[in-house]
This record gives structure tokens, sequence and C-alpha cells, in this order.
């Protein structure tokens, strides 16, 4: 993108980098009598002793991905394509890593029917990237551009905070507050239920 935004690339002060990296996530039915649709438990859980992360996801399925336990082989792939993991593509393919997620939540919930080859399901997608996998949110040197990227797929839980971080980023630039030498001061705050 910022290759479209400059004409000149020596006017991009973009020193950080981004790249798509492939993840995949699996989905697996609730243990018998177990209701993970809109009126189940609704809770999201971090488990790092089996190094999985698991949410109720639509359908009253759960959708089950990793926290990368230190066990586990690196098996980040970082395709040149990013749509390489569309339905029918290349790395659109379940893996061994889809596997590994569903084992570990059985750890947690021993009455977890696990799928066969036939009804595994899941998915891959891309996250983007930074070098040092920490988020950037800030204005760019094109005037009005401001981004949010590079959250590694890890901050949708911080999603309506990033929100309101934003608004009070981009509003007090356009208010003419110089960033850089006067940094914002965001305070955070619970957000109402329903807010």
């Amino acid at each position: 993108v910022t290759h479209l935004a400059f004409e000149d690339p020596a006017e991009n002060d973009m020193a950080i980098s981004t790249r798509p990296m492939r993840q995949e996530v699996a989905y697996v039915n609730p243990p018998p009598g177990v209701s993970w649709d809109e009126d189940g438990p609704g809770l999201i859980c971090t488990d790092l002793d089996v190094g999985v992360y698991f949410r109720p996801e639509v359908g009253g399925k759960i959708l089950v991905g990793s926290v990368e336990p230190q066990c586990d082989e690196d098996y980040h792939i970082y395709p040149d394509d990013p749509e390489a993991v569309y339905p029918g593509r290349e790395l659109s393919t379940l893996t061994d890593q889809w596997t590994n997620q569903v084992y570990r939540l059985a750890l947690r919930m021993p009455s977890l029917n696990l799928p066969d080859s036939q009804s595994a399901q899941g998915c891959s997608a891309c996250y983007d990237v930074t070098e040092d996998w920490v988020p950037i949110y800030d204005k760019s040197s094109l005037p009005g551009f401001y981004m949010a990227i590079g959250t590694s797929g890890n901050q949708f839980k911080n999603a309506g905070v990033v929100g309101r971080l934003m608004r009070e980023l981009i509003e007090a630039t356009e208010g003419g507050q110089d960033l850089d030498s006067n940094p914002l001061d965001f305070q955070m705050q619970r957000i109402p239920c329903g807010g």
C-alpha cells in the first residue's frame, strides 16, 4: 500500500514493515450436554498448560486456536501471496496444527468427541505481523492516513480499546497536537456492557 501512496519512495518514512503470516483454527462441536450457542457460557479461555485458546463460534461450535507453546516446532508460514490461504488454494488445507489444537482441547474437555478426517472443520487465514510482533497504532506521513496494523492476530480481544485509542489519536492529531513531541495520554476505562 505504501508503494501506491508515495510516488517517490524517499518520501515514505515507514521504517517498520509488516508481512502476512498463515494461521489456522479448528471448529469442533461442544461435548455432549454442553451448549456453546447464544445461551451458553460465552467464555473465552486461554489455556497455557495445553497450548490453546478457545471460544464460542457461530453455530454452537467451539473455535480452537494455538498459543504457540514452546514444545511445538515453528510452523509459521509467510506466503508471498496472502490469497494462497483462500479456499481451494495451495495453503488452504488444514494441517497437523489443526490436529494438535483439537487433541489439546480434548485434554481439558475429556468428553469432547474428536472429529474424524471427514468431519474436520476449520479455516486458515493470514495475520499481518510486524518484525517485532508489536502492533502499530499511529499516524503516517501521508496526511489523514492512520494505521492500526501488525496486530499478529492476537489483538481481536482488544478491538474495543483499540477503536477508542485510534479515535483519540486521530482527534488529537487532527486538532494540532504533535504526538512525537507530546505523546497521547490514553486513559483505559472499563467499557460498559453493550457499549
